[in-house]
């Protein structure tokens, strides 16, 4: 289920980008078909294969990849190439990087389960922030070991973020005019 989310992440990234290239009815007619298939496999998967609230899950997230796909394959049609390969490779990386954080988290709250409901409120919120300061941590040295080019960025940012406001070598703090 989780991959039409991802699909529907793409969607809101997509249909505006043809509204970029003044391609303004391409997203809506791709959103009218999905409408069709969602109402065919609403009906499959709830009422013949007898799934309920589940199958209506599973079609609103293979509509969202359907649609996703669709809108995808025409822009790569409108623009000649979307550098699909590279993006696939950053895919990979981030679901390393995501795997560990995630094994991080579950590790965490096996940790954290132990004497929860007894535990302070203090207690609570330290150790929970600890479990996502771990996990961010580990996250990201993931993504540096991966050479994830867009930490890069997040590391300039905070080095420049970091850097202002700190005393000068001389001790004096820096002035605005400098």
């Amino acid at each position: 289920y989780a991959i039409g989310l991802a699909a529907y992440s793409g969607i809101k990234v997509l249909a505006p980008a043809f509204y970029a290239i003044d391609r303004r009815r391409t997203p809506m007619m791709v959103s009218f078909g999905a409408i069709g298939v969602n109402l065919i496999l609403n009906w499959v998967f709830t009422f013949q294969l007898q799934m309920g609230h589940r199958g209506l899950a599973l079609s609103t997230g293979c509509v969202a990849l359907a649609n996703f796909t669709a809108l995808y394959w025409l822009m790569c049609r409108q623009t000649g190439s979307l550098e699909t390969r590279q993006t696939i490779r950053m895919l990979g990386k981030l679901l390393l990087a995501g795997g560990a954080l995630a094994g991080v988290c579950m590790v965490g709250s096996q940790w954290l389960a132990r004497g929860w409901e007894v535990a302070s409120t203090v207690w609570r919120v330290s150790a929970l922030g600890s479990v996502i300061a771990v996990a961010g941590a580990v996250f990201f040295v993931c993504a540096q070991l991966l050479r994830i080019e867009e930490m890069n960025d997040l590391t300039g940012v905070l080095r420049r973020r970091l850097g202002r406001g700190r005393p000068s070598a001389a001790g004096v703090p820096a002035s605005k005019d400098s």
